[in-house]
């Protein structure tokens, strides 16, 4: 017999605490009956729009798979966000490409959106006709009384507060990058844009200051600690 999805479904940037409740509750209901996934969408959304096409995240893709599956997901589902894609319906979005994943239930925040330019709300997927599964909504997760989001967390790496963030995203963050002459000439994830960090590679302690560090080349995870 094949079995049934359970999915959440969002960029899932940085996998967060408020990530991190949607994928508790996709697992909770899931249980031993169905697969929990989660479907989120590659790139980001906001760099095929052309609002940023340079923009910096707290995970690749392959840091977002890996930390969803720690947590506890099964299967990871990644949606390829195209200018094509970015056109599509809210209802052409529900009949083929949501409905054709055998979903049990979808698991999303009441403020997730979908289709062209995200005219579609959780309020419609609520009362669509045509979707062929059941909608449950997660409440979002606060911090001083705010939504915690990708957003404000990119914002705190740059501007230095570690602690915070690592918090908000209850691991130490990590970031890949490329390392030339003890200097980082690349890095797939947002950076601080100055100050001294205390970072970890390989398990062994480094002080990255401004973008250097005493580490002669390569690409390697630096932690923040």
């Amino acid at each position: 017999m094949v079995m049934k999805y359970v999915a959440c479904i969002g960029h899932f940037d940085g996998v967060h605490l408020g990530h991190q409740k949607l994928i508790k509750k996709t697992i909770e209901l899931a249980g031993d009956k169905y697969i929990s996934a989660a479907i989120t969408f590659y790139p980001d959304p906001k760099t095929v729009y052309g609002a940023d096409k340079n923009k910096k995240h707290l995970s690749t893709l392959k840091q977002k798979e890996n930390y969803m599956y720690q947590l506890g997901i099964q299967e990871v589902i990644v949606i390829d966000f195209t200018k094509e894609f970015s056109l599509v319906t809210p209802d052409i979005f529900i009949e083929y490409f949501l409905n054709k994943f055998d979903l049990q239930t979808l698991v999303c925040g009441p403020d997730f959106s979908f289709g062209h330019k995200g005219s579609g709300k959780v309020k419609d997927l609520l009362e669509s006709r045509i979707k062929n599964f059941d909608v449950i909504t997660v409440e979002e997760e606060l911090y001083n009384d705010h939504k915690i989001n990708s957003t404000e967390i990119i914002e705190m790496i740059k501007q230095g507060d570690i602690s915070t963030a690592n918090y908000l995203l209850n691991k130490n963050y990590i970031a890949n990058v490329t390392i030339k002459d003890n200097t980082i000439i690349d890095s797939e994830n947002v950076l601080p844009l100055k100050g001294s960090y205390k970072v970890l590679i390989n398990n062994k302690q480094y002080l990255l200051t401004d973008n250097h560090i005493d580490y002669k080349n390569g690409c390697v995870d630096i932690s923040f600690i």
